[in-house]
């Protein structure tokens, strides 16, 4: 005795049914591309994820030393992998955490780091995104000299300051790349 799902007639159902939906869903698709109003829509950003959950303002304009000194430094030794040791010393446990790896596994480049080669860039500029005492969020746009292989890229770096003692100290504890999709043009019709 044949299953009923093995069974010829509900295979070709099935099919059918399937053929139905994918059309049902492509036409909704187009219909609320070609849709809504005639004003250009932005382009979507994917913003990162704020970096510490605080109560105080969040400032945009200003963004201590030692954050900035932080961020450069660990773009070179993480980023860069010109100094595993030292990325491992300026990234938060939060990164860490995202590694899931040992401080041995780390060291051999095992890291939630994307890399980039730092070596022969031109530029490396940010913005910042968000700042306050205990944290920040800093858009970095990495620029190759010309005639490299590399293209230029953007990333979203997120530091939180620690206390050691009486001093504070700014760690890494988020790096991602800026994704942008491209959205193709609707033609005009």
């Amino acid at each position: 005795m044949k299953s009923f799902f093995s069974n010829e007639r509900f295979q070709r159902a099935l099919v059918t049914i399937s053929a139905v939906l994918l059309v049902a869903g492509v036409v909704a698709f187009l219909s609320l591309r070609a849709g809504g109003d005639d004003s250009e829509s932005s382009p979507t950003t994917n913003d990162a994820p704020a970096a510490v959950e605080t109560t105080q303002d969040v400032n945009s304009g200003k963004l201590e030393r030692g954050a900035r000194i932080a961020a450069g430094e660990f773009i070179l030794a993480a980023a860069g992998r010109e100094n595993l040791k030292k990325a491992w010393e300026l990234s938060d446990p939060e990164l860490r955490d995202q590694c899931g790896c040992t401080y041995k596994q780390w060291l051999k480049g095992n890291i939630p780091v994307q890399y980039y080669p730092v070596g022969n860039l031109d530029v490396a500029a940010f913005d910042i995104e968000e700042a306050s005492p205990n944290h920040a969020v800093l858009l970095v746009a990495l620029v190759p000299k010309e005639g490299e292989n590399v293209k230029p890229q953007t990333f979203y770096i997120g530091l939180k300051s620690r206390k050691e003692g009486d001093k504070k100290r700014w760690l890494v504890n988020y790096w991602a790349p800026r994704a942008s999709v491209a959205v193709p043009a609707v033609p005009d019709e």
